[in-house]
């Protein structure tokens, strides 16, 4: 299934007789010549785009088959712990103005997101561990001081989720950590499967009720748009232009920067999407988008199940499905996924939970 956007932008990359975007035709008439162009209207974009596509794809592969040791994933279960802590703290210090570099609101949101996310899971690792040690002196020790930086990270990134994220953006970090707290709850509280199924509807209920509650029917925004509260009228209205005018295939992968001087006003301070639904869909068109977002949902749901069925060590694959739940709905309200630290730690995430999807009796 991840094959299938990079295919997409392949196709999109190629000279083609149908399909090709109209710019290309408008060149041709300027130069005075006659060949095929392509449906992005800018290739070099479009492949730098496919490029980091395929190393994400990558690093997922690399983290699946390294984390398969149990040491292996509690390492990099660490290191992203301690990046994203790092990164919301430094990214506070900016904030408030203490250091000189800061890049923007969304991003410190998204990174606090995974970074409450990746804490809890250690909480999480840091008692199982101890509930399932042969002795209490040594170990003791351990759950102490690993209990003590995730929660300091805990607070470092809930700290940097309050500075920096709307409702919307923190309504969907909510959802990421009821995600990872109902497999807490069937786990520890060893539920039938009918009460987990009650409990997994009610989740889903109280979701759907939350988003519906959010709409604005009022409004001619694009669903897409709908949920970017932190963007000005300016980029919204833009945004549904060049939704409005966009075609089936997209204007190619990467090239909003390139399209966007053609809709936005002289002197306009636009530099982004408000959201990266909305990016993805002006880029790829409206069906990939739509196949990328279901492909995100059916992850989700796997890592969730497997999760359920793990014995030992189901954070792993639980903090994944959280994740990715959390930065989907946050794809529907700002354009942190767009940033490629974001990508990189999502990746990197989703490796480690699929690798510890089984159990180890399961690998051999």
């Amino acid at each position: 299934m991840a094959v299938i956007p990079a295919i997409c932008m392949v196709i999109q990359l190629l000279p083609t007789p149908f399909g090709a975007h109209s710019l290309w035709a408008y060149a041709n008439e300027a130069l005075g010549r006659q060949s095929w162009g392509h449906i992005s209207i800018d290739p070099g974009s479009t492949l730098l785009t496919l490029t980091f596509y395929l190393a994400s794809i990558s690093l997922i592969l690399v983290c699946l088959f390294a984390t398969r040791d149990r040491r292996r994933a509690e390492l990099l279960l660490f290191t992203l712990a301690y990046i994203t802590g790092i990164t919301t703290f430094g990214l506070l210090l900016g904030k408030l103005g203490l250091i000189g570099a800061f890049i923007s609101d969304e991003a410190l949101s998204a990174i606090s997101t995974l970074g409450i996310l990746l804490s809890l899971a250690s909480i999480a690792r840091a008692i199982e561990r101890y509930e399932h040690a042969s002795t209490r002196t040594e170990p003791a020790n351990n759950f102490l001081t690993a209990l003590i930086t995730s929660c300091i990270g805990l607070v470092v990134n809930l700290a940097g989720l309050g500075m920096s994220a709307t409702l919307n953006a923190g309504l969907a970090a909510l959802l990421g950590v009821l995600t990872l707290a109902s497999l807490q709850i069937i786990r520890r509280a060893d539920l039938a499967s009918w009460a987990a199924r009650i409990l997994i509807a009610t989740l889903i209920i109280a979701a759907t009720m939350v988003v519906v509650g959010r709409y604005d029917t009022t409004r001619t925004l694009s669903p897409l748009l709908q949920f970017a509260s932190a963007s000005s009228p300016e980029e919204l209205s833009t945004a549904q232009r060049m939704l409005s005018d966009n075609r089936w295939l997209g204007t190619g992968a990467g090239t909003f920067d390139a399209v966007l001087p053609i809709y936005q006003d002289l002197g306009s301070s636009i530099a982004k999407p408000p959201s990266t639904a909305s990016g993805l869909a002006i880029e790829f068109g409206l069906p990939i988008t739509l196949v990328m977002i279901v492909i995100a949902i059916w992850l989700a749901v796997t890592l969730y199940r497997a999760a359920l069925y793990r014995g030992r060590d189901s954070f792993y694959p639980a903090v994944a499905a959280a994740a990715i739940i959390a930065i989907l709905a946050q794809a529907f309200c700002d354009a942190s996924l767009m940033n490629s630290g974001i990508a990189i730690v999502l990746a990197a995430l989703t490796g480690l939970g699929l690798a510890q999807s089984v159990s180890g009796r399961d690998n051999a």
